[in-house]
């Protein structure tokens, strides 16, 4: 399964939860009457609130998961509050853990100072005040919500540091590629191509040997292809863009000379071109351009039944000037629609065409037309076939807003 890199801005805040923290309170007593009025007492702080009837109980709920503080009595069946106490100052975990005792016993120093022995932060005696306890148990909670938002915090700055990390790493490995793609790969690749076509210029090589400098001729050239694309998609997702460099020109020129270009490699074919204007002038990158306009018209003979032209139209409104490639056939599904414009997406067709697309083209293709401040949409349908439409501002003038950024249905073809 094919994979992408996301840029650090993509990096959701939703891969941490944003529920509000709550505390969990322990209340320990062997008497449920007594666990219930604690319960009514505490329930306005909003906390969770985890009632067990003995020492052991609580010790295995303390196995579970963390607490803000724990409310217990002193005397229990078993296990009293002194001994649990005890106990839960001998666990790492949980040394620190607030406890509050609670007992009916008479305020005797014996047993105040063994509480505090062993941990206690407060000594009530029963009745307790309910406003007191809340305001003292309220004090715990707090604070150990500040704690757990600071562990939340430190991991989520972890988590983008690593991210970002990742990123740095991947955007190296990206610059490696542009090099071993753009100097490693082409260099000898430019020997080969040189070599053959040196060859082939031969009068007098035997038709054998012909045919297989031929066959080098033409897996070099397809070398070269899936370079240049690989090149143009790391440039894309640099973060960059795809660099364009605009000079006065036609476009309709440049639409007559990829359509030739295109009649030789494919002469069973019909291109009909229909330009409302002898002219387009403008400046743009013509040969960044012509790239976009071979890949739309070679999609769009790759995608259309064998018999059945294709629709090359060129206009102009204001500011703007209008491309579009029309091609009959089986209309593109509506939920592949929104995807076509995804690198290694490939369209539906034969196994043979699958195998020579790499499915970077449309991809490339709307880098280069937003590098121009452009637009490149399609549709499809059963009536209409498929269309591509470029839209493009005369001149790249970032001092002014790009014509193209009004809806695609808005712009009707103007004469």
């Amino acid at each position: 399964m094919p994979f992408s890199l996301s840029p650090l801005s993509a990096l959701s805040s939703e891969a941490f939860s944003q529920e509000p923290l709550r505390a969990r309170v322990l209340l320990v007593d062997d008497v449920p009457a007594n666990l219930l009025a604690l319960k009514a007492i505490l329930e306005p702080l909003g906390q969770e609130l985890v009632a067990v009837r003995s020492g052991e109980e609580a010790l295995r709920e303390l196995l579970r998961g963390d607490f803000a503080c724990i409310l217990m009595d002193v005397q229990m069946p078993g296990l009293d509050g002194l001994e649990t106490a005890h106990l839960i100052r001998a666990r790492e975990r949980t040394r620190h853990l607030p406890i509050l005792f609670i007992t009916a016993l008479s305020r005797e120093a014996a047993y105040v100072t063994r509480g505090y022995a062993q941990g206690a932060v407060d000594y009530l005696l029963k009745p307790v005040d309910p406003d007191i306890l809340r305001a003292k148990v309220q004090v715990f909670v707090d604070l150990y919500l500040r704690g757990e938002e600071v562990k939340r915090q430190a991991l989520e700055l972890a988590e983008r540091r690593r991210a970002a990390e990742e990123l740095q790493r991947a955007a190296e490995l990206e610059q490696q590629l542009v090099g071993i793609v753009g100097h490693d790969i082409r260099t000898p690749l430019s020997v080969i191509l040189t070599t053959a076509k040196a060859q082939l210029g031969t009068q007098s090589l035997p038709p054998a040997q012909r045919k297989a400098f031929e066959r080098v001729e033409r897996g070099g050239e397809r070398i070269q292809q899936i370079v240049d694309l690989l090149l143009d998609f790391t440039r894309a997702r640099l973060g960059g863009g795809i660099p364009v460099v605009p000079q006065a020109g036609d476009l309709n020129d440049l639409c007559i000379r990829v359509v030739d270009e295109l009649n030789v490699t494919r002469p069973g074919r019909v291109i009909q071109c229909d330009f409302a204007r002898d002219s387009l002038h403008g400046a743009w990158d013509l040969q960044r351009l012509a790239q976009v306009l071979a890949n739309l018209l070679d999609n769009a003979l790759k995608h259309s039944p064998e018999g059945t032209p294709v629709r090359l139209s060129t206009w102009e409104k204001g500011e703007g000037v209008f491309l579009e490639v029309r091609n009959e056939g089986a209309p593109i599904p509506p939920e592949l629609l929104p995807h076509l414009f995804e690198p290694f997406r490939r369209g539906e067709g034969s196994e043979a065409t699958a195998r020579e697309s790499l499915g970077l083209g449309l991809y490339i293709a709307r880098n280069i037309v937003e590098a121009h401040r452009g637009t490149l949409s399609a549709r499809s349908s059963e009536e209409e076939g498929t269309v591509f439409r470029v839209c493009l501002p005369r001149r790249l003038d970032t001092r002014q807003p790009s014509p193209c950024e009004e809806p695609p249905d808005a712009l009707s073809m103007s004469a």
